[in-house]
């Protein structure tokens, strides 16, 4: 008996940590020590409700986060690449006419996009002027919006988890400050899936007014969609449901029910009125050539053709998604890998809670509409990194449960994974936008005091005793960075936009004369210099010269041309005797010249 009693003694105690407590002999004893310990690698405790003080502080936070990510310096750089130019002054086009039907680009008809993100930018020129700011501010509010959606998520630290992640990742922070519709896009997704997931779990709970209203948000939402970047509005959040059904038990094994919960008739015609504030009025103006151009050019040309000239491998948005979610990537891998092995586990399970006492039916639907789109564009025969910003939302309730679900030990270890990802992605900003720097290895020091403090705050990071206070201090890295990275916008935009030449263009420019690009694609001065622009070339876009023989046929048609150039494409120009060449000013890597037939050139000199 007192041989039982000592070995009873010997098993290990729930109550006592494992190093206090009397050690098995043998090799049973070391097995199950190790088994004890990999449990504890693994299995994390559920998280306390924060208290009020702390829901303040989180939310305090997340709206500095907001606004350091989204709007701080928003209109510190110039217009940039080929789209941000033309969608301003689209936009500036259709305020200036009155005309909120017909998008127009140097008052040719342009109809490659719905109108709704032209309007915001319209309505915002009236606060900000037309400017950078006006411009950006749309894009800059949706991303905003989102951020709050996902933080209304139950429970409330996967939702505030996730609403950081969102906000602090290259992805968001990229398309949140540019003037383009894949924010726009991304919002609508986002609350017309969350919504839908609302929709079941009101209903559910027998509370049918809210499931009431959240079916009619949905469809509202889908509506808008269809408004921010057309049929693509439609099909990703239908598709992820689509998905989403397929692997939910309770929607597969009783589909008319949960058709007839969504109230399709009803919610069409909401879906109908919105979008057709605008697709009814264009299509009875243009008919069948907004059809052809709208819908079969770009829908549906541009899903299964390059004739837009953007291709990519099946394997082209893998690397986007990973380093688009920096420096939450690792906790995105962990969250999707189980979310997936809990549904190979158990298919047939969609009630309960998952161990952070979320709903399981959220995980499930973030899992779907993070993978469709992907999985979606895969396919595609023109591929953008822009495309799959809807799944962003998603990726990040996937990183934030993948992050909950880890163990104090294995959460350090992930973290000290994700600290590292903010140093090389802080040193590989500083040689993109220092390309010398490896010359000069003295201006290396450049990088050491940003490069110390991002090493402190992520040790610190990894040091916090709390998931949340690693969240925080994670996410101020990526808001630091974004400070420093606007500090070198004087830097950025010499090297990637063709705004400061703009006072050349305004200055030389002869009454008549127009502006033409030969092997570039940085459009500012379709809005700095609306005057001297005209559009558009067979591929819709501002006069592009491709070749010498194309520059050569358009100075001999016009006597005289402004040309936009990259500074490396001088000698070509120059190397053609059909005309003369005046350099009239230098951006950066940009160059502006006068070409002019040899009488014209003369004449243009007196």
């Amino acid at each position: 008996m007192a041989a039982f009693s000592r070995r009873a003694r010997a098993w290990p105690r729930p109550d006592r940590p494992l190093r206090q407590q009397a050690p098995l002999r043998g090799r049973a004893g070391f097995r199950l020590a190790r088994v004890i310990r990999l449990k504890s690698l693994f299995v994390m405790a559920t998280p306390s409700p924060p208290t009020r003080q702390a829901q303040l502080s989180q939310l305090a936070f997340l709206a500095t986060a907001c606004g350091i990510a989204f709007f701080w310096q928003l209109g510190g750089i110039g217009l940039l690449g080929p789209d941000e130019p033309r969608y301003a002054q689209v936009a500036r086009e259709m305020w200036a006419r009155g005309d909120w039907v017909t998008p127009t680009l140097g008052g040719t008809t342009w109809l490659e996009k719905p109108a709704l993100l032209y309007w915001l930018i319209g309505l915002s020129y009236q606060l900000t002027g037309f400017n950078e700011w006006g411009a950006r501010l749309p894009s800059a509010v949706a991303a905003t919006l989102t951020v709050l959606a996902l933080s209304a998520l139950r429970p409330a630290h996967l939702g505030w988890t996730a609403a950081v992640i969102a906000a602090t990742s290259p992805l968001t922070l990229a398309f949140a400050r540019a003037a383009s519709f894949e924010a726009l896009l991304a919002l609508a997704i986002t609350s017309s899936l969350l919504t839908f997931h609302l929709t079941f779990e009101a209903a559910r709970l027998g509370q049918l007014k809210t499931a009431a209203i959240a079916r009619h948000l949905f469809y509202a939402a889908l509506g808008v969609g269809l408004l921010a970047k057309g049929l693509v509005g439609l099909v990703l959040p239908l598709g992820s449901i689509a998905l989403y059904a397929l692997l939910a038990p309770e929607i597969r094994r009783q589909p008319r029910q949960a058709l007839q919960a969504l109230r399709p008739l009803t919610g069409g015609l909401i879906l109908l009125t919105v979008a057709g504030a605008w697709y009814a009025p264009v299509i009875a103006r243009h008919g069948w050539a907004f059809v052809e151009e709208f819908f079969i050019a770009h829908h549906f040309q541009r899903f299964t053709s390059n004739r837009f000239r953007h291709p990519g491998p099946v394997y082209y948005y893998a690397p986007i998604v990973l380093a688009g979610l920096l420096p939450w990537t690792p906790f995105l891998v962990v969250g999707f890998c189980r979310s997936l092995f809990a549904l190979l586990a158990s298919p047939d399970s969609d009630s309960g809670k998952t161990s952070l006492q979320a709903p399981k039916s959220i995980i499930r639907l973030a899992l779907c509409s993070f993978s469709f789109p992907i999985l979606f564009f895969s396919l595609s025969g023109s591929k953008l990194p822009g495309y799959i910003l809807p799944a962003i939302p998603f990726a990040s309730i996937l990183a934030a449960y993948g992050l909950w679900s880890l163990s104090a030990r294995m959460r350090i270890l992930w973290l000290a994974v994700s600290g590292l990802s903010q140093v090389g992605l802080y040193v590989g900003l500083q040689l993109f936008i220092n390309k010398d720097l490896l010359e000069q290895a003295l201006d290396l020091a450049k990088l050491l005091p940003g490069g110390l403090l991002i090493i402190a705050l992520g040790a610190s990071a990894i040091y916090a005793t709390q998931p949340t206070q690693s969240v925080i201090r994670l996410a101020s890295v990526t808001l630091g960075i974004v400070i420093w990275l606007a500090s070198y916008f004087p830097v950025i935009e010499a090297k990637f936009s063709t705004k400061g030449l703009t006072p050349f263009i305004a200055r030389a420019a002869r009454p008549g004369e127009k502006v033409a690009f030969f092997h570039c694609r940085e459009y500012a001065p379709v809005f700095y210099n609306p005057a001297q622009m005209t559009c558009c070339d067979a591929a819709r876009e501002p006069s592009q010269l491709p070749d010498l023989a194309a520059v050569e046929a358009e100075v001999a048609r016009r006597g005289a041309l402004l040309v936009v150039f990259p500074q490396r494409k001088r000698g070509d120009l120059e190397a053609s005797g059909a005309y003369v060449v005046t350099p009239l000013g230098e951006a950066g890597r940009f160059a502006l010249a006068r070409l002019a037939l040899a009488q014209a050139g003369e004449v243009g000199h007196d």
